[in-house]
């Protein structure tokens, strides 16, 4: 006969429910601000449910709030952190989930962020700021990214999610703005993560800007600068280190 399963004592129970938590509130504390039930059953490694009665038992106990909103004809409910969870998370000065002031648009580009988060540290990236917290430190940054993290190989990175296609004019802003903030040392690439297909589109779009404008004057990009800027998929980010720098690292 197989020996018995063996089971968790009441305190060894409460302790692994209060190490979930704290993943959670660190998460949404770091400048997350909100997630679903699916992203933190992602990030706790646990089923649906168990993430949602973790979720649940945080908004009892005042640490989060939770809201639904209509999401491409789904309704999605999200729970954000409170000013008390940001406490518990020991992130005071971050942003804190406000009720009613979350834009419906930009819910399912903020969650895709956070996937690929979870995607970028359990590859090893370290490191990660998002865009809230990025905007909250006060700097006067020629472009902030959707995040910012640190590869295994040791670059700062600059993530980019991106959907859609912009426009060849806006495409050419950005480009100046990355390569200015790649020269003062606050990134060393930038990556753009888009859904399948659309990370090609991207890299044509780039690839046919042959010049941009800086100080009123034309500069001709050349291959240095191209090499800056990478294109992936959902399903391809992030990348796997080449064997030299996975050596070094």
């Amino acid at each position: 006969m197989r020996a018995p399963l063996p089971v968790m004592t009441h305190a060894q129970r409460t302790a692994r429910a209060q190490a979930k938590a704290e993943i959670l509130l660190k998460f949404l504390g770091s400048g997350e601000v909100y997630t679903t039930a699916d992203i933190a059953s992602s990030l706790l490694q646990i089923d649906r449910s168990r993430a949602a009665a973790c979720l649940k038992s945080l908004e009892q106990a005042g640490a989060l709030k939770s809201e639904a909103h209509e999401v491409r004809a789904r309704v999605t409910k999200l729970f954000g952190i409170t000013p008390h969870g940001l406490a518990l998370a020991g992130c005071f000065d971050n942003p804190h989930f406000e009720l009613g002031r979350t834009n419906p648009s930009w819910i399912t580009h903020r969650l895709a962020t956070q996937r690929m988060r979870i995607a970028a540290e359990a590859a090893g990236w370290t490191d990660w700021t998002p865009e809230r917290a990025i905007l909250n430190q006060g700097l006067k940054l020629k472009k902030v990214p959707d995040a910012a993290a640190t590869d295994p190989a040791g670059r700062r990175v600059a993530v980019e999610i991106e959907r859609h296609c912009k426009t060849p004019k806006r495409y050419s802003e950005i480009i100046v703005a990355y390569l200015l903030e790649i020269k003062a040392g606050r990134y060393q690439e930038v990556h753009y993560v888009c859904p399948t297909g659309t990370e090609k589109l991207i890299e044509k779009s780039f690839s046919r800007i042959e010049s941009v404008k800086f100080n009123g004057e034309v500069v001709k990009l050349e291959a240095k600068h191209r090499a800056r800027f990478k294109f992936f998929s959902f399903d391809t980010w992030p990348p796997v280190p080449a064997k030299s720098e996975a050596a070094n690292g």
